[in-house]
């Protein structure tokens, strides 16, 4: 009858539905996505699972299939996904070294890529690398913004001197440090700048006094490209946002501008500092004047 008609009606729209579902859920002919992933200096292509469907609707014994299509290994893809790569090797001590000084500037571990010396990819990497290091070369390898900054030696001499500061605090959230480093590790540090008169004034004052000025000055650069980070971690330290230089820090305590440095000099502030740490004998005191005395004797 009418009521029997119309279950069988649903039962027939129900069975199209749940057909429509599962081919829906099905990738659309022609293939499947192109997913590329990075994987340790080699691209490779990754086709997206395929939900093979039977006549059914039922889903066909190998339900997820993916394929990796390996693309030619590539330095230029490495360098340029990321600001800050350092390739190194297993077994490398100097690559755990280089590793742990940028480690503790704030490096994160993503920076540090390790290549395998008997994967397949391993000679076409390496003649890529020549390509910037030289036919002969030592790892680790370093660069900064896509651009080739040498070796361990040259990669640690810049870090030394700051040249990755602003970098490291841009991509990395590090506070630059570089300056706190070098104040923490003398006892007497004055940051000065090339044809800086009241420099030359203080300088000359110390040598006087007997300070190795060749030991407690450092020269800064504003023609250097690491300058502005060097300047803004100087305003902090000493807390002004302005100031002439030269800069003078004691025993890691700030000391004022180049006056102030030679008027505490002349009140003798320094006397013990610079007997201790450079061996200048504090000045003897100055005898009594016998002549000015017998001449208000006279004079009385």
């Amino acid at each position: 009858g009418p009521r029997r008609q119309a279950q069988t009606a649903r039962a027939h729209r129900g069975h199209r539905r749940t057909e429509g579902d599962a081919w829906g859920a099905a990738p659309m002919a022609g293939g499947a996505m192109d997913v590329r992933t990075f994987r340790n200096g080699r691209i490779q292509a990754q086709a997206a699972a395929v939900r093979k469907v039977g006549p059914r609707g039922g889903e066909a014994d190998k339900e997820n299939q993916s394929v990796n299509v390996p693309a030619a290994p590539s330095l230029e893809a490495l360098t340029s996904s990321q600001p800050f790569v350092v390739v190194s090797l297993d077994g490398c001590g100097q690559c755990e070294e280089l590793k742990a000084l940028l480690t503790a500037r704030g490096v994160p571990a993503a920076a540090f890529v390790k290549w395998n010396k008997g994967g397949a990819e391993y000679p076409a990497l390496k003649k890529q690398l020549a390509a910037h290091a030289g036919e002969v070369f030592t790892f680790p390898q370093v660069f900064a913004d896509s651009k080739y900054q040498g070796g361990f030696k040259e990669v640690a001499g810049k870090v030394e001197q700051g040249a990755y500061d602003e970098l490291f605090e841009r991509e990395f959230g590090a506070e630059p440090s570089t300056l706190k480093r070098w104040i923490d590790r003398r006892p007497m540090v004055v940051f000065s700048l090339p044809s800086c008169p009241n420099c030359d004034v203080l300088r000359a004052d110390l040598v006087r006094r007997g300070v190795p000025a060749d030991d407690v000055f450092i020269k800064l650069d504003k023609a250097k490209p690491e300058y502005p980070s060097m300047k803004a971690q100087l305003q902090k330290l000493i807390g002004r946002d302005a100031f002439a230089f030269p800069q003078t820090f004691v025993r890691t305590a700030y000391q004022g501008n180049f006056d102030e440095v030679i008027a505490k000099a002349d009140a003798g502030d320094y006397a013990d500092f610079f007997a201790e740490q450079f061996g200048v004998k504090p000045p003897a005191p100055a005898p009594p004047d016998v002549g000015a005395a017998f001449a208000l004797d006279e004079d009385f």
